[in-house]
């Protein structure tokens, strides 16, 4: 396929028809320069659904909705259709085509709303007449399909600055989505397809063998042998389910691990936050503990004041102690009488009237209790006095130490609780997001891989028995059928398919075998053509295993895929493009599939991009680059000019808000 022209109308940021024509031959590099926002990626996604018929990128974010007709010209046309086309003319096996794809949408109440899709193909004939071969749009998306499938178009057309290719050749989450893509550009799927209707028309052959068998176990074993494949082929089916969970959730893992890596000092502040809130938290309850016990203290205090006339009126509360004649309680003496016992002796008060005359005698001569009282409370005080003057120093210090060191840590934490919200406060929502995907989101999507892969597991056990009894079913059923003479030609028939099935299953094992064989050997060829001469000696091997999971290997044999650089990951990815595509194109010199690119020198540094830029031109058919202005600096003009491949070079300008138009440019404006 080659990329001739591009026709725009009504069709994201351009509001007025815009037309590309894609450069080709000795001069196959197309420049489109613009800065951000004035429809670069407008552009990339005009030929994703001029080719394709889909709206969204895979840099869209999920669940955005996206439109394509002019935000300007659907608020002119208020309530009514208006309708975006994109017209793209390419060539394929030496023939011209044109393809029209429209969509219609239209502007209620501040709503958009898709009317509807259309599309045709139409095949220009020799003499110049436009003929329409194809007028339905799934029919138009199927026959581009075939030209270049649409699992494997991003290898072709693609963001540089997203490009992960190597990430998917070394992960189990997608190589099988590589696999399936790179067998489609390579052919061994149509392989696989002619073996699986061998295997149907087996399978038919062996049916009809058994119905006119008549032997009623013969049937049976048939019948038994069809139950058993049909539920191999519903179990094959529930794994390729359950592997597209595995893959999906694997791959979400591997967004939200990016996710968390790129925003490690927000998820750490936030940490340091919650930290701090707590260690503040403490700290404060710990103040007002402390000043609590402070204000405890505060009545002992006040006691000390008195304490130096203590010295002065102990003598006398001495002295006044001595003269006091209640040594004990005039209670006791009250109770004595009443109880007619002493409580003292235990005397008994009738038969020793002289102990209760002396009773009496006493509490007529009983003078001060209530001073006795007051003596106990400063004789109380006075010790409690000296008491405190040995400890209250000590503790009051204690707890002054412990405020101020509480208080420093209150204001300490708040300090980094303060610093820290700065950014933390304008990134609140996703620090809180990214929380959420670690501790909930991660260990749900590990669930989901694990529990699939169980089920993956179980499933294989089963098939093993089914493929068991298959095979046991199918000897028996051979042991009949070798019985009755009279099916020998058909049996001859079913034998030379199974047969041909076989040698067929060989072909393809050995065809497969050799493609990774020599993809790995282009790789590695194609990333020494594009890497600069101080990288030759980088790769030592690539490997690219059954499952097209690849493997860089350096001089010490230990896989690099993990340690290279952003800019050498680039352009190992575009080597395995261009090694692809090489083995599509069967052989010939040119690879006759465009390299239409966003962004592409968005990781790589000044030597790597001048490199690229002198070598790309001969390694593929078209080279498409979408540049912002920072990728195309006198450096990058320089480079393309010395290269000598490039044919037309365009420049965005943004006239104003949903408007762009594309400008022809030159080297010299």
């Amino acid at each position: 396929m080659k990329l001739q022209n591009l026709k725009l109308e009504n069709f994201r940021q351009f509001y007025n028809p815009q037309e590309i024509d894609f450069a080709a031959n000795d001069k196959n590099v197309t420049l489109i320069i613009g800065v951000n926002g004035t429809g670069k990626t407008g552009i990339f996604r005009a030929i994703i659904f001029a080719l394709y018929g889909e709206q969204r990128l895979q840099q869209d974010t999920t669940g955005e909705k996206v439109h394509l007709v002019n935000f300007q010209k659907l608020r002119e046309n208020s309530e009514k259709p208006v309708i975006a086309t994109v017209t793209l003319q390419f060539e394929y096996d030496n023939k011209q085509y044109i393809l029209v794809r429209k969509i219609a949408e239209s502007e209620q109440n501040g709503e958009i709303q898709e009317i509807s899709q259309d599309a045709s193909l139409s095949l220009i004939s020799d003499d110049g007449e436009t003929n329409e071969v194809i007028h339905d749009a799934n029919s138009v998306t199927d026959f581009i399909s075939q030209i270049l499938p649409a699992r494997v178009r991003n290898f072709f057309f693609f963001d540089a600055e997203r490009l992960q290719l190597l990430t998917d050749l070394s992960s189990n989450s997608s190589s099988t989505n590589i696999k399936q893509g790179v067998q489609d550009i390579l052919q061994v799927s149509n392989l696989q397809r002619s073996l699986n209707i061998l295997k149907r028309l087996h399978d038919t052959e062996m049916r009809s063998i058994s119905a006119a068998s008549g032997d009623p176990e013969i049937e049976r074993l048939s019948q038994q042998i069809d139950k058993d494949q049909s539920r191999v082929n519903e179990i094959q089916k529930e794994n390729t389910y359950y592997q597209q969970k595995v893959q999906a959730a694997q791959a979400e893992i591997q967004n939200v691990e990016k996710q968390l890596a790129d925003n490690k000092q927000l998820q750490q502040d936030k940490k340091d936050v919650d930290a701090q809130k707590k260690i503040k938290e403490t700290a404060d309850n710990a103040v007002v503990t402390t000043l609590k016990n402070m204000i405890g203290d505060i009545e002992p205090c006040s006691s000390i004041l008195a304490r130096d006339m203590f010295p002065q009126i102990m003598p006398q509360i001495k002295d006044m102690r001595e003269d006091q004649r209640d040594l004990f309680s005039k209670q006791v003496l009250t109770q004595s009488l009443q109880n007619g016992v002493c409580m003292l002796c235990g005397n008994d008060l009738g038969n020793h009237p002289e102990a209760e005359r002396h009773i009496n005698k006493l509490l007529e001569n009983y003078q001060s209790s209530e001073l006795s009282g007051i003596l106990d409370l400063v004789e109380r005080a006075n010790e409690r006095i000296n008491e405190d003057l040995q400890i209250l120093p000590d503790k009051m210090n204690n707890n002054y130490q412990s405020l101020v060191k509480s208080t420093e840590e209150a204001e300490k934490a708040q300090a980094i609780i303060d610093r820290k919200s700065v950014s933390l406060d304008a990134n609140m929502d996703m620090a809180r997001n990214l929380e959420e995907k670690e501790h909930t989101t991660l260990p749900e999507l590990h669930a989901t891989v694990n529990d699939n892969k169980a089920k993956i597991i179980s499933n294989e056990d089963k098939l093993e028995q089914l493929s068991d009894q298959i095979n046991e079913n199918q000897k028996n059923r051979e042991v009949k059928l070798n019985e009755q003479s009279e099916l020998a030609i058909q049996r001859s028939v079913a034998d030379k398919t199974i047969s041909i099935l076989k040698e067929l299953q060989t072909i393809v094992s050995e065809y497969d075998d050799e493609a990774r064989s020599e993809l790995s050997q282009q790789v590695k060829y194609m990333f020494n053509q594009l890497i600069t001469e101080q990288d030759q000696n980088l790769i030592k091997e690539v490997n690219i295993s059954k499952n097209y999971e690849m493997e860089i290997l350096g001089e010490n044999g230990i896989n690099l895929l993990n340690d290279i650089s952003m800019g050498q990951s680039q352009v190992l990815s575009l080597a395995f493009i261009f090694a692809l595509a090489k083995l599509a194109s069967k052989g010939r010199d040119e690879i006759d599939f465009p390299l239409f690119v966003d962004t592409p020198f968005a990781r790589l540094d000044s030597q790597i991009r001048d490199h690229i830029v002198q070598k790309t031109p001969g390694l593929s058919s078209q080279w498409v680059l979408l540049l912002t202005d920072t990728e195309f600096t006198s450096r990058e003009k320089t480079s393309f000019i010395k290269s000598n491949g490039v044919g037309y070079v365009y420049k965005l300008q943004k006239d104003s808000d949903g408007q762009t138009s594309i400008l022809k440019s030159t080297f010299e404006d």
